[in-house]
């Protein structure tokens, strides 16, 4: 038998090379190939080759490489070594369990020193899986090391408590660990027949960049029994075993310099993992070693060849200064620096659609799209490439790799099920688990009823909290109010008594049930109730196995999956049984608290990954990982920022082999630095790059992976432009405009372009904007017609007060039908510290007319406590105690207004205004005027509606009822006193009125107030704009003036006479009083 190696620049060289050794059929026609691979992409990707070749290809096996190697250990040792008791997730266990008892041994003081302040065992668990890594690492890199350990061999004092720790494990343990497997499998120089009758007939390695010595040997080992074929892509056919980059020669001394060349520059810095890899492979060479090279020079046609060829022939770029000229045309290499990922994924997709459209043999399933960040990148992915509509290209796409937590709804809703320990239980969290999909089918909740439970959450008082119980164990005051508890009792209270208003056992109902959400209000009490059990469940610590019970109840508590997500379900449920076969093969009977458990769930629900998506037949979207050597007509490398890429390693500091590393040690950096160098390898026409490359706040330059600078130095250093018309670099880098409708994408004489119809629109409209501003309505609406005349000319009182409050508004939603809805807030998760705003209006009202009805005042406390309007304990009660302090001041005020006598009765109003006919009622009238009164501070619109009231009184002029008017407000009193021409007033406030309903008046409370004290501008414009130092948000952001007037500032001739029309009159009647 033999070890054979095939070596090849072209992975579909290697493919027709496997076909053929495939053609010679096995002894059995049911006996599978196994052709090792390194992901389910090359798996994919070489069945579908196969198949093309073949016309038919079944009954491949495809083992990963340790999964090759647990198969023959499988295979020869008898019986079958069980080895899972050195699994890393096993071993941490054990590790967690160890430690204790061997912290008090000297050589651990660093361990014990770290785990000093460890209360609840999480350090100690988090430290347990890093050395349970870092030995499994042992294992697979130096298994002698690990062999000198358990012979008790002196070792060095850094290795000390390592080696303890690592006897330990070993002892008493039945299974063996895959060094000490491998050793035992190499030390055979003769296989037996019933040793190798089970072996694969023969094993081929397909497209494998990098493989371990531990592997390496093992192959060697059953090379003598079987034949071994080696299927690796080689950079280069030259040897190139000595090449090293000038920065690795520079550290060199000038004898070994002179020993060592760089060759070819880009190979000489990115090769190294492969440099490496392949002085294995000669290392493991003998007699039955057979070599067979197959290399194709893609020539120099374009710049992306001449690199590819220069790599191949190992020539350097630019050598003794000759330079080749680059075709000016030629865009086998693009480079596009970017403001924002969401603009990189915009213009990947122009250049994806002008691609296509210029090469009509180019299909979406030639072209792949390589990040180091998939899942920062995804929703820029969906939202641009599978926005549909016209200018999109109707592009077909995958998205692989993604993190099942991202991509899938179940994971993120175990997550925040999780979240549950030691949480606060804030509304705001709470709801959102609710809304969850997986939890709202659980609870069988649709969009509506989740609508109206956010709003039962808002206005019930929920803030945060359980119960009383929750915030005692918390080290808080036990109190109950702002409580899910206490919010849920209002609400079910509320259902149980309707229309009550007053306390039942403390408890105030909530008064905005109706009988059809009962069962809304059931459901919600479900999941109320479930995390209210779940959350004093998973307090207390537990066994694994009862962890895992545990874990499975969660799930049945919370998630409900659908068709979709079965799948998704299925896997994160085998968690729990994990947990318990971890807990038995590392013999780990103690109790963990739930820190330590969470966090184990946690860390694997966020490695959990999709698995599906590769190569699917349209454009695939994928993340850069090693083995991603696979041939496309277009690569394209997103996301190439300065720190995304190369990843850097970071081990932790305990890690031998990082402090005397070896050759064929892993590097992550080094890694990424050779799967940089088999993407350049792997693009057949084209290599697009593109970065982050300027700051969205500023434009500043930003930097790209030093990997692109790399690239970018080979080319300056070997390639001219023609009559050296520029800088190759600004030649290959194409600088980016920030917004995506910039005129340069849709110029004829730019370099730049765009397909987007959207955005061609966005940048007409821009274009087409003059510098007036068109009018929200062109001209005013016409009247109704004559059969709706008279309901036209009937005008009620109570609209013509709400229009005066905001005359766009009311032109909004009474003509139009628009009725603009504020955004809803978030959900406060926080209990009040302060009563203010509306709810400090509203509770200083209530208390105003409960103490003129002659109560106390003190009797609403209960009241507004069980409403959650109040801060908790002590502080809630002298806050309101000091609220109705200043309330019984104020009304004080109004009785001195009203005196003994008692009011009138309303007076009934229907007159004749001109062509108009007002109808409505005056009430809070007394003997000596019409009172006004409210617990705030003096506004505009309370001046405007005593004002008309006041001029509709005087109008009657009814014989029994006062002619004046007064407006008591706790900073002001205003007195109106009678008038003679009040009806003239009223006529022109109606026919602004109804000239107000054909069209946006130019009259604003606040600002025309402003302007017709003192008619000027000047004072207008400090209401009307959002200054700093106002202590109200300026009057042109309220949203219905934003929608009818835009950011004009109508500041014209018909604002300044309506506020002189309109507000002098009121202004020059109006004396003030004194409080």
């Amino acid at each position: 038998m033999a070890l054979n190696l095939f070596t090849s620049n072209r992975m579909e060289v290697l493919v027709d090379t496997l076909a053929s050794t495939l053609r010679e059929p096995p002894t059995s026609p049911f006996t599978k190939e196994v052709i090792v691979v390194q992901s389910k992409g090359m798996q994919r990707w070489l069945s579908m080759q196969l198949s093309s070749r073949y016309g038919v290809w079944a009954n491949g096996h495809y083992p990963f490489p340790n999964a090759m190697v647990q198969e023959l250990f499988e295979k020869f040792f008898s019986p079958t070594p069980d080895s899972s008791s050195f699994a890393p997730e096993v071993m941490a266990w054990k590790i967690m369990r160890l430690l204790p008892d061997l912290l008090d041994s000297t050589a651990f003081a660093p361990l014990l020193h770290y785990l000093a302040d460890d209360h609840n065992g999480l350090k100690r668990f988090q430290l347990s899986e890093n050395i349970a890594d870092t030995f499994d690492q042992y294992t697979l890199y130096r298994s002698e090391m690990l062999g000198r350990w358990e012979a008790a061999v002196p070792e060095h004092p850094e290795e000390a408590w390592q080696a303890i720790l690592w006897r330990q494990l070993v002892f008493g343990n039945d299974g063996q660990h895959r060094g000490k497997l491998k050793e035992i499998f190499c030390r055979q120089r003769d296989f037996t027949a019933k040793e190798n009758k089970d072996i694969p007939e023969r094993i081929a390695l397909f497209g494998i960049s990098y493989l371990p010595k531990f592997h390496l040997d093992i192959l060697s080992t059953v090379s003598r029994v079987t034949e071994v074929n080696l299927f690796l892509l080689s950079p280069t056919r030259e040897y190139w075993g000595d090449i090293i980059s000038k920065k690795a020669s520079a550290r060199l001394s000038a004898p070994e310099r002179a020993l060592r060349s760089e060759g070819n520059p880009l190979l000489a810095s990115l090769g190294t993992i492969g440099r490496d890899f392949s002085e294995m492979i000669i290392d493991l060479s003998d007699e039955a070693f057979i070599h067979e090279e197959n290399y194709i020079d893609p020539g120099e046609s374009t710049l992306l060849h001449a690199l590819q060829s220069d790599i191949l022939n190992l020539s350097g770029t630019g050598e003794e200064g000759v330079k080749r000229t680059l075709d000016t045309l030629d865009r086998s290499l693009w480079i596009h620096s970017c403001h924002s990922p969401l603009r990189e994924i915009e213009i990947l997709h122009d250049n994806i659609l002008s691609l296509l459209q210029q090469d009509k043999e180019l299909s979406p399933r030639d072209i792949v799209v390589m990040t180091p960040d998939i899942e920062t990148y995804s929703p820029y992915i969906s939202s641009v490439f599978g926005a549909g509509g016209e200018g999109t290209g109707g592009l077909t796409y995958s998205i692989a790799d993604r993190r099942m937590m991202n991509e899938g709804e179940i994971a993120g809703a175990v997550l925040k099920v999780l979240a549950l320990y030691r949480s606060r239980c804030r509304a705001s969290e709470l709801f959102d688990l609710l809304a969850s999909p997986p939890v709202s089918r659980r609870f069988s909740l649709d969009d509506d009823e989740l609508e109206t439970i956010r709003g039962w959450i808002e206005k019930s008082g929920i803030r945060w909290g359980m119960d009383e119980g929750d915030r005692s164990g918390s080290a808080l005051p036990g109190y109950r109010e702002n409580s899910w508890m206490a919010g849920l009792d209002r609400l079910l209270l509320g259902y149980a008594m309707p229309d009550e208003h007053l306390l039942f056992n403390d408890i105030l109902p909530y008064d905005d049930l109706t009988g059809s959400q009962a069962d809304t209000l059931g459901k919600f009490a479900g999941f109320v109730t479930t995390v209210d059990r779940v959350v004093k469940q998973i307090e207390r610590p537990r066994s694994l196995h009862e962890w895992s019970v545990q874990f499975q109840e969660l799930l049945s508590d919370f998630i409900a999956p659908d068709e979709s997500s079965e799948r998704e379900y299925t896997a994160i449920a085998m968690l729990g049984e994990q947990i318990t076969s971890s807990a038995a093969l590392a013999d780990f009977t103690a109790d963990v608290e739930p820190a330590v458990m969470f966090s184990w769930l946690r860390s694997r629900l966020e490695q959990q990954e999709q698995g599906v998506g590769f190569m699917t037949g349209g454009i695939t979207f994928c993340a850069m990982l090693p083995m991603r050597s696979i041939p496309f007509r277009v690569v394209a490398l997103i996301g190439m920022n300065d720190s995304a890429f190369p990843r850097q390693s970071q081990p932790p500091g305990f890690d031998l082999i990082a402090k005397s590393p070896c050759m064929g040690d892993r590097s992550l950096r080094n890694e990424d630095r050779y799967l940089f160098l088999e993407s350049i390898l792997s693009a057949r026409d084209l290599l697009y790059i593109s970065y982050v490359g300027q700051s969205i706040r500023d434009n500043s330059d930003l930097p790209p992976s030093v990997l692109v600078s790399e690239l970018l130095d080979a080319v300056r250093r070997g390639f001219s432009l023609p009559d050296e018309q520029g800088s190759v670099e600004k030649h290959l880098v194409i600088r980016h405009r920030l917004q995506a409708f910039n005129p340069e994408y849709f110029s004829a004489d730019s370099p730049l372009f765009s397909y987007s119809l959207e955005n061609f629109r966005a940048l007409v409209e821009k274009e087409s904007r003059s510098e007036t501003i068109r009018p929200f309505i062109l001209e005013p609406l016409k009247e109704p017609p004559l059969l709706l005349q008279e309901e036209w000319k009937t005008v009620l009182l109570e609209k013509l007060l709400r229009f005066y409050d905001n005359p766009s508004s009311f032109f909004l939603e009474h003509r139009l039908g628009i009725r603009i809805e504020s955004m809803a807030e978030p959900l406060e998760d926080r209990e009040h510290f302060d009563v203010e705003g509306l709810e400090l209006y509203q509770m200083k009202q209530e208390l105003l007319e409960f103490e003129l009805e002659g109560s106390n005042a003190e009797d609403l406390l209960p009241l507004f406590r069980s409403r959650g309007m109040l801060p908790p304990a002590r502080h809630g009660e002298l806050l309101f105690r000091k609220i109705a302090d200043d309330v019984k001041e104020f009304a004080g005020v109004v009785r001195n207004n009203t005196g003994v006598a008692m009011p009138l009765a309303p007076l009934e109003i229907d007159l004749q205004i001109g062509e108009f006919r007002l109808l409505g009622k005056l009430d809070r009238l007394w003997p000596q005027h019409l009172l006004h009164y409210r617990c705030a501070r003096l506004k505009v619109k309370d001046q405007m509606r005593s004002w008309i009231e006041h001029l509709v009184l005087n109008a009657v002029a009814q014989p029994g009822y006062p002619l004046e008017t007064t407006l008591l407000m706790v900073d002001d009193i205003r007195n109106f006193t009678r008038l003679n021409d009040a009806s003239s007033h009223l006529e022109t406030l109606i026919k602004h009125y109804t000239e107000g309903m054909q069209k946006p008046l130019h009259f604003f409370p606040r600002s025309s107030m402003a302007y017709a004290a003192k008619e000027s501008l000047d004072d207008a414009r400090k209401k009307w704009r959002d200054l700093p130092f106002n202590p109200t948000p300026g009057e042109s952001l309220e949203p219905a003036i934003q929608r009818c007037f835009g950011s004009e500032e109508p500041f014209d001739d018909e604002f300044c006479l309506l506020a002189v029309r309109l507000l002098k009159p009121m202004i020059e009647n109006s004396a003030e009083g004194g409080l």
